[in-house]
């Protein structure tokens, strides 16, 4: 499985489930937040958390194989090409209509928390089940902020954390710095602009903090 940053609480997912590579790709934002999301992707899957200018910009994405990509906007369970993918509702502190969602493939359990701006309740962490990895907005504002981002990560309990929604170079939007949430969670954490991940090489023991660079 292959993971990298488009910005915000974008980031492209390549995982090979059964037969070839299937891509993922979540929360497309729109260029009015700033920053400028990629012009020429294409994807099997897109998973969209909310209905808003960090998130909708799902007219951007092509699909693969002369395919539209299949959108995921709700809850529920679906899946595509031999990845599964389970929307849970959870609304923003204001009630606007939120989604995160749990990823299943290549024998691992991504949960995406979309652009969450509070602590899961029992029945979401319940929902979601045993994570292996864990994206979670950190820079505060519109999401969370580093001390929940932290609160959520002992409620999830993963053994890899990848940060989302923290302070970029041109973005409109205000964020907090991820070194800040690095900081406050205080477990090893490593850079890099694409991650590659395997079941056998997710930590073990402590977890760890993958920060991906656009």
């Amino acid at each position: 499985m292959q993971i990298t940053w488009n910005g915000l609480g974008s980031f492209t997912i390549i995982a090979k489930p059964i037969q070839g590579d299937v891509t993922l790709v979540t929360d497309p934002f729109d260029n009015e937040t700033g920053l400028r999301f990629p012009r020429s992707l294409a994807a099997s899957i897109v998973l969209q958390s909310h209905d808003g200018l960090m998130a909708k910009n799902v007219g951007s994405i092509s699909g693969e194989e002369s395919k539209l990509p299949f959108v995921i906007d709700h809850p529920g369970e679906y899946e595509v090409k031999g990845m599964f993918a389970h929307g849970i509702r959870a609304p923003k502190k204001d009630g606007t209509e939120h989604t995160i969602f749990r990823v299943s493939a290549e024998g691992m359990r991504i949960a995406f928390l979309g652009a969450i701006d509070r602590e899961l309740t029992d029945k979401e962490v319940e929902r979601l089940g045993n994570i292996d990895v864990l994206v979670v907005p950190v820079g505060g504002g519109d999401v969370l902020d580093k001390e929940k981002a932290n609160a959520v990560v002992s409620q999830i309990e993963p053994r890899l954390v990848i940060p989302s929604h923290y302070e970029t170079k041109g973005e409109k939007i205000k964020h907090e710095s991820v070194a800040a949430f690095c900081k406050e969670l205080a477990c090893p954490n490593e850079e890099t602009n694409k991650l590659k991940l395997t079941k056998s090489s997710l930590p073990q023991e402590d977890i760890r903090i993958a920060i991906l660079t656009r």
